[in-house]
């Protein structure tokens, strides 16, 4: 990596030594990312998929409809 994730790590330490709730803080940290230009597709699905399944489990969604059994 061009960048050492030191002060996200420190940050995140940061957060977690002041947070007061039950839920942990977490901090993802993805090697050799960039910043979007240029980034491969498989990165480009792996990160969509991170977000969208940390979002639907926080949300309480714990499995999807299946679509193909409603087709006529």
């Amino acid at each position: 990596d061009r960048v050492v994730p030191g002060h996200s790590f420190k940050f995140a330490a940061t957060l977690q030594a002041a947070h007061a709730g039950e839920n942990p803080v977490l901090i993802r940290i993805d090697t050799d990312a960039g910043h979007g230009a240029g980034k491969p597709l498989a990165k480009v699905i792996e990160e969509d998929a991170d977000w969208m399944s940390f979002t639907m489990w926080n949300l309480g969604i714990r499995q999807l409809q299946n679509t193909e059994s409603r087709k006529p």
